[in-house]
């Protein structure tokens, strides 16, 4: 099987294109951090390949990936195609590894390997800031392989088995370092290989195409942890996904059609209760929850009173630093411009710290450095008693913050919204602005 005997025929020792269009690879692998215990740190992952087209310098091929422990990616981000050989990795797989300290997305380098020259004993070559050299020979199964390193100014990066008789790493070794330099080890090998009939192979591309297609109508960007659903995007989904769907009937794309189906069906059911607690705060007075301020003093509603007020749940911590920690900087900019008698802005840190005394000053400490990176001015409140609930908190429906809320003159809510806005890159948060200009009566 890790010769590729099952069906791709092998041809000379040199790795010319001896893998052909419809070959089907499926590897095994995990990262895992060298400190502490594999249980807690290791994501296993399943990565398929489907061979499109075979040129003597590289070949296109199209992805599927499993990730199971420490997070993983949405359905949407989990499927793709690259071409071989380019320098910027441009489409190729990542792992996404979660951790306490934040989330970080992990390279795959591609397991097909295309080279002008064979290779011997002794090879020697560069690649940008990497030195390769061919250290010796060794097996995988029954497959012959040359053993190779890869080295950079820090050492020694990677170690690889690449088939003697086919542009193919059997299996691969990797030192990864993130966060503040933690090393992890990254592994994967060969677990089966077969080649797909002419049908096969077109019934393959036609269903990674059909997937890749619709990401493109939905707007989203491979790789860029973009699944936010907003009312466009769900009509779209609930549109066409069917037909998507029907085109896949097995191989490594049912797993990932089969979430699909089901994150559309609970982003239905999501949306539907986001509703019901808009429905039922919007044209009501606004509630008011014990809220704190940093220093620990209770906050006065009265100060809202006569204002329009925008109160904007979040987590507001400073570690890890994720997005959508960006727009805050843009809720700032609101802020800023708009005058201080007419508009308040509140940000109400929302977090489970918060309600444990023990982790509480964590907790504010971590708010307070937030702020200072990101310079902000508007004022930061504590929810250290859930008062989020009053307000439909989204996370019990399944969805993330955050909640945007916006309070009228008249202390009436005038608006509910789950989840970022669009950016309009010179006006800042475009669709917030107008609400709350219209709130104001300021002129357009």
């Amino acid at each position: 099987m890790h010769a590729l005997l099952l069906a791709i025929a092998i041809a000379s020792a040199a790795p010319t294109a001896t893998i052909e269009p419809g070959a089907h690879l499926v590897f095994q692998g995990n990262f895992v951090a060298e400190k502490g215990s594999a249980a807690e740190t290791e994501k296993k992952f399943t990565l398929s390949l489907l061979v499109a087209d075979v040129r003597p310098t590289g070949a296109g091929v199209y992805w599927a990936l499993e990730e199971e422990g420490r997070g993983g990616w949405s359905w949407i981000h989990r499927f793709g195609h690259y071409q071989t050989g380019r320098p910027d990795h441009e489409g190729q797989p990542t792992l996404l590894y979660e951790r306490a300290e934040g989330t970080s997305e992990i390279q795959l380098i591609s397991p097909l390997f295309f080279r002008d020259s064979p290779l011997a004993n002794g090879t020697q070559w560069k690649e940008g800031r990497f030195d390769h050299e061919v250290t010796g020979t060794g097996k995988l199964g029954d497959a012959t392989a040359w053993k190779v390193d890869v080295s950079n100014a820090y050492g020694l990066k990677r170690s690889m088995l690449i088939d003697q008789s086919n542009p193919l790493v059997l299996s691969l070794k990797e030192n990864v370092f993130i966060g503040q330099g933690e090393k992890h080890e990254l592994r994967y090998e060969l677990a089966s290989a077969m080649q797909f009939d002419a049908t096969q192979a077109a019934a393959g591309v036609a269903a990674f195409d059909g997937l890749i297609a619709l990401r493109n109508r939905l707007g989203i960007v491979p790789g860029t942890r973009d699944t936010k659903w907003n009312g466009d995007r769900l009509a779209i989904l609930r549109e066409q996904l069917p037909s998507v769907v029907a085109r896949i009937s097995d191989g490594p794309l049912t797993s990932i059609a089969s979430d699909a189906e089901r994150d559309a069906k609970d982003q239905k059911n999501r949306a539907g209760a986001v509703e019901l607690m808009r429905g039922k705060l919007v044209g009501n007075a606004v509630p008011r929850p014990e809220l704190h301020q940093l220093n620990g003093k209770a906050f006065d509603w009265s100060q809202t009173e006569g204002k329009v007020t925008v109160l904007h749940f979040w987590e507001y911590r400073d570690t890890p630093l994720e997005e959508p920690y960006g727009q805050i900087a843009y809720l700032d900019f609101l802020f800023r411009n708009r005058p201080s008698e007419d508009v308040l802005v509140l940000g109400v840190c929302v977090n489970q710290r918060l309600q444990d005394p023990e982790t509480r000053l964590k907790s504010i400490l971590s708010a307070k450095k937030l702020v200072a990176f990101m310079n902000l001015s508007y004022p930061i409140l504590a929810d250290h008693a859930e008062g989020v609930r009053q307000f439909g908190d989204p996370r019990v429906t399944g969805a993330k913050l955050p909640l945007f809320v916006v309070v009228g003159k008249d202390g009436k809510v005038v608006h509910y919204h789950v989840g970022t806005y669009e950016v309009n890159r010179d006006r800042g948060l475009e669709e917030l602005d107008a609400i709350v200009k219209k709130a104001a009566g300021s002129p357009e």
